[in-house]
């Protein structure tokens, strides 16, 4: 093959995992193991009746100006670089740290964690006994340990 000639791909496979040479293509069907006996086939006709549009590009998909919310007008920032927001601690929102905690995220999100949360505990509770049992295992981490005296205190 010549130096200058087009990249030639006889097998049609792309390197990045798409769908070869052909631009135009669809994105392939996907079977999803695990599924009940006959739902597996019933998805791939599914997905086989309605194909989805070729992957874009990252150079053409715009994935920092299609977030949707007010997020979309504002560029992706770098881990290695400097906050924009040097007043507010990376804890805002949540519940712990300093800052505002999940009552800064509205009302029904924080109302929601909080019931969740009461949820958990709760559900955890019912276990203590036997955890409690666990923890008193030489072979237990103190992790484990200081987990188990953190549900005591919430009991």
């Amino acid at each position: 093959m010549r130096p200058t000639a087009p990249q030639n791909n006889p097998m049609n496979v792309s390197a990045t995992g798409g769908n070869g040479q052909n631009a135009s293509a669809t994105q392939a069907a996907r079977y999803i193991p695990g599924l009940p006996y006959g739902e597996g086939q019933q998805m791939m006709d599914v997905q086989n009746s309605a194909p989805l549009a070729a992957a874009p590009g990252i150079e053409s998909s715009g994935m920092a100006t299609m977030a949707p919310g007010a997020a979309a007008a504002q560029p992706v920032i770098g881990l290695g670089e400097r906050s924009r927001r040097p007043d507010e601690p990376v804890t805002a929102g949540a519940p712990f740290g300093p800052g505002p905690g999940t009552d800064a995220l509205g009302p029904d999100r924080s109302e929601r964690f909080n019931i969740q949360a009461i949820e958990d505990n709760r559900k955890l509770l019912q276990y203590l006994p036997s955890l409690e049992a666990m923890a008193n295992q030489s072979s237990s981490s103190d992790t484990f340990r200081g987990f188990i005296q953190y549900l005591k205190s919430i009991a």
